[in-house]
């Protein structure tokens, strides 16, 4: 009885960690009401402004904002290693959201001209009838609300709350048990946060605003959704069909060859044959080239002009217009990605036993009956894996295209990436290019999740 209650103990939340909890809640909740004031002063006239935290950090307006959705992630992953009962880990991650938020305190209050408290406070001093330039205004004041404080007070708590206690020799290797692992990934996890999730959040926020890539985006709600869906007079509308189809007709040419090619590659390597490591590097070598190299190489190949293609077979077709370019397209592209899964293949060929097939050939089986019930059935999962792997790497096809042909023949081989790098980057809708980019980002996550249902029941108990 004394072991269950000791065990029923140890399961349940000691008030030490509720109270952990309830400060990393408030953490969360201090930042959502939490804010900066900002002030300056210009030929005597001192205009102010304030912004909320949550709208500084949509503002892309300086790097140290960046080290915001560091701590909010790490906060959060406090905050779920501490329902798991991980106090461990659940002070590991609250620290890291602690110094990550007093660092951002510390570098944001620095800096002296800041884009997007620039914006409300020239726009008071236009109100206030004072003519300027840029130039003129020589610094930004800037005090964080008392919440801002609060907030990194509730993360310092969080994180002594749940500190471990190095007293005895078995605590500190339980500790050194439980944070070892994040050691080694913690540089991953960190460059994940900054270049992955924070990007990710930034664009999906971006494509409900109406913005420019040099002035603060504007909150548009649902307007560049309806534009490019529902306004047939539109060239967004236009270009987000065209673009897809496109997508959607190079997955379909080339995810194919991107999987009969490497297998029938990988088995020809497996029989062993003289050479076949030469071949196997050969074969390989065009995966650790550039797209930008790759395309280039065959483009020279393919010219109408000078291209090998047409010198040595007599040829007069221009490669590069429908309905070849879609030939040379996908080309290029199964060149390019064939040596990475061939070698997947080989790994899963290497791994079916012998003993299948020298059983196969005592039946009576031949070679293509080898192939169908011994071979396939070995590398389902490899199969399965590069089949899911080339359809969302294909969706994304953009540089091949662009290379090869570009927006010419009446943007008859734009795809969406090329329109959506074209809007944001020369045009300056960036807001508009955000919109197709999570279209299309939709688009992949259906068919992937298509995918692997199908995968899935197709699984054996």
């Amino acid at each position: 009885m004394t072991q269950i209650a000791s065990a029923a103990r140890k399961k349940a939340l000691t008030p030490q960690a509720i109270c952990a909890m309830v400060l990393a809640l408030a953490f969360f909740i201090l930042f959502a009401v939490s804010g900066v004031a900002a002030s300056t002063t210009l030929k005597e006239t001192t205009v102010s402004t304030q912004m909320p935290l949550a709208q500084l950090f949509f503002s892309l307006s300086s790097a140290s904002i960046l080290l915001i959705p560091l701590a909010l992630v790490c906060m959060l992953c406090a905050l779920i290693a501490l329902l798991g009962k991980q106090r461990n880990v659940a002070m590991l991650f609250s620290l890291v959201s602690f110094v990550a938020f007093g660092l951002f305190i510390i570098l944001f209050s620095r800096e002296k001209m800041n884009s997007a408290l620039y914006t409300p406070l020239s726009d008071a001093l236009k109100e206030a009838g004072v003519k300027f330039k840029k130039r003129d205004i020589k610094g930004i004041d800037t005090v964080f609300t008392p919440g801002v404080y609060l907030a990194l007070a509730a993360a310092g708590l969080t994180a002594f709350l749940c500190m471990p206690n190095f007293a005895r020799e078995s605590d500190r290797r339980g500790v050194k048990h439980d944070l070892l692992p994040y050691a080694y990934i913690a540089p991953h996890l960190f460059f994940f946060i900054i270049f992955f999730i924070t990007p990710a959040v930034y664009g999906v926020y971006a494509a409900f605003t109406k913005w420019d890539l040099f002035n603060e985006p504007v909150f548009i709600g649902l307007e560049n959704f309806k534009t490019m869906l529902f306004d047939s007079q539109n060239t967004y509308y236009r270009q987000l069909r065209n673009g897809l189809w496109n997508t959607v007709k190079f997955v379909l040419y080339s995810v194919p060859f991107c999987i009969l090619v490497p297998l029938l590659l990988a088995l020809a390597l497996n029989a062993k044959a003289r050479g076949s490591k030469f071949f196997q590097a050969m074969y390989y070598f065009p995966s650790l080239l550039s797209i930008t190299t790759v395309t280039l190489s065959w483009r020279y190949m393919f010219s109408p002009d000078y291209g090998v293609m047409n010198r040595f077979f007599g040829s007069a077709a221009n490669w590069f217009t429908p309905p070849y370019s879609w030939i040379v397209i996908v080309v290029v592209t199964v060149w390019w990605c064939t040596g990475s899964t061939m070698v997947i293949y080989q790994s899963a060929l290497a791994s079916i036993p012998q003993d299948h097939y020298e059983a196969a050939s005592v039946d009576g089986a031949d070679g293509w009956q080898k192939f169908l019930h011994i071979t396939l059935p070995g590398m389902r999962y490899p199969l399965m894996y590069t089949f899911v792997t080339s359809v969302v790497a294909q969706f994304n096809i953009y540089g091949q295209p662009l290379i090869l042909t570009g927006f010419a023949n009446k943007e008859a081989n734009a795809v969406l990436l090329m329109y959506i790098q074209e809007n944001a980057v020369k045009k300056q809708v960036a807001g508009m290019s955000a919109a197709m980019a999570l279209i299309l980002g939709i688009c992949i996550m259906v068919v992937s999740f298509v995918q692997l249902r199908i995968m899935r029941n197709n699984t054996p108990d």
